[in-house]
């Protein structure tokens, strides 16, 4: 009986060794697995069953129920990993299928975590063919501090974002100030600037800066704008940097009328191109202060006549935090123009130009 349960655990050790070596000789770890099986259940078991086995008859089936397995016993395997995550973010109804897209709903990570769970599912052999034909290796997790570390040393900036994974493997973005880096090599070589893929003519680098120029516009409150609401239905709106010393601001100004008849909102924050000491400084102080700020801007900006009053009031503090709130999104002139989506635009442009561009991201 002793050398019976020897033998046992010596077989069952061996068949862990050997489970724990297949799955180290995989591109994913633990944690993706565990990650994966929860996205997996939420989002894709309902048409690729529970283990991705799939709906009886699947071939023969339509809809929902025509959803292959993902156990490894179907035609998976034949597609590289950037084409299987591709399939998942932009789904296949523009093929004439049922699956929806996930890239709005599901993250990078969560993505490549349900892969990691359905190929855990695919036999070893299934595996090994898949990753052989593709050359996969795995992918080592490296911790955000290592990646950030000497980029924080090397150019002594203590302020640098949390990483994320870009679509290129091995290459990470993050930023400091108003400025983009891109880390390889697990940190040890940057580069900064714009990532562009051009196969889908997608610049990455604009797509997270749009991003954080929304949520970044979002978070300032709407009593701290000096808004000129669109007339009749809001359709959109236009933030607007600006300064009143600006002569390209005083040619935007005057044709505001026109967008806000196009159904636009112009959303004024303050911006002193030199700061406190700015020729345009203690006027946009006197706007903001003003019982009637609309009318102020009017006269700050030589649209209508008048005196603007003293400034000197809390709300003209707004002005200071408008000006470190263009400093971080990168604005050095006026007028510096953002859709409600984030699109910059680069200084003035008419308005004939300005609405059907704002319009068209509708």
């Amino acid at each position: 009986m002793n050398n019976y349960r020897l033998m046992m655990t010596g077989i069952c050790l061996f068949m862990i060794s050997a489970t724990t070596a297949a799955q180290e000789a995989r591109w994913y770890d633990a944690a993706q697995l565990d990650k994966g099986q929860q996205v997996f259940q939420q989002n894709c078991a309902s048409c690729h069953g529970a283990s991705g086995e799939a709906q009886t008859g699947w071939k023969e089936a339509s809809g929902e129920a025509s959803a292959p397995p993902l156990n490894g016993s179907a035609h998976t395997w034949h597609h590289s990993l950037k084409q299987i995550k591709k399939t998942i973010q932009q789904g296949s109804l523009q093929l004439g299928g049922s699956m929806p897209a996930f890239e709005n709903k599901l993250s990078d990570q969560d993505i490549d975590s349900v892969i990691a769970y359905f190929q855990s599912l695919w036999p070893e052999e299934i595996y090994a063919g898949w990753s052989g034909k593709f050359d996969v290796v795995a992918k080592k997790s490296i911790p955000a501090d290592d990646i950030t570390r000497l980029l924080k040393l090397r150019l002594g900036i203590n302020d640098v974002k949390p990483v994320t994974e870009t679509p290129l493997e091995g290459v990470y973005q993050t930023q400091f100030g108003d400025k983009f880096a891109y880390l390889i090599d697990g940190g040890r070589y940057v580069f900064i600037g714009d990532l562009i893929d051009l196969e889908s003519a997608q610049n990455l680098t604009e797509i997270s800066r749009k991003d954080i120029v929304k949520e970044t516009l979002d978070q300032v409150p709407d009593s701290e704008y000096v808004v000129y609401p669109a007339n009749g239905v809001e359709k959109t709106h236009l933030n607007v940097f600006t300064d009143t010393s600006c002569g390209y601001c005083r040619k935007l100004h005057k044709e505001i009328d026109h967008l806000q008849d196009a159904g636009i909102s112009v959303r004024y924050l303050p911006f002193p191109r030199g700061g406190n000491r700015g020729p345009g400084y203690q006027d946009l102080k006197s706007v903001w202060c003003a019982a009637d700020p609309l009318q102020a801007m009017h006269i700050a900006k030589g649209v209508s006549d008048g005196e603007l009053v003293e400034a000197s009031c809390e709300r003209a503090s707004i002005v200071d935090k408008g000006f470190q709130i263009g400093r971080k999104l990168g604005i050095t002139g006026t007028p510096s123009l953002f859709s409600a989506s984030g699109t910059k635009f680069n200084g003035y442009v008419p308005y004939n130009e300005l609405i059907p561009a704002l319009l068209g991201e509708l």
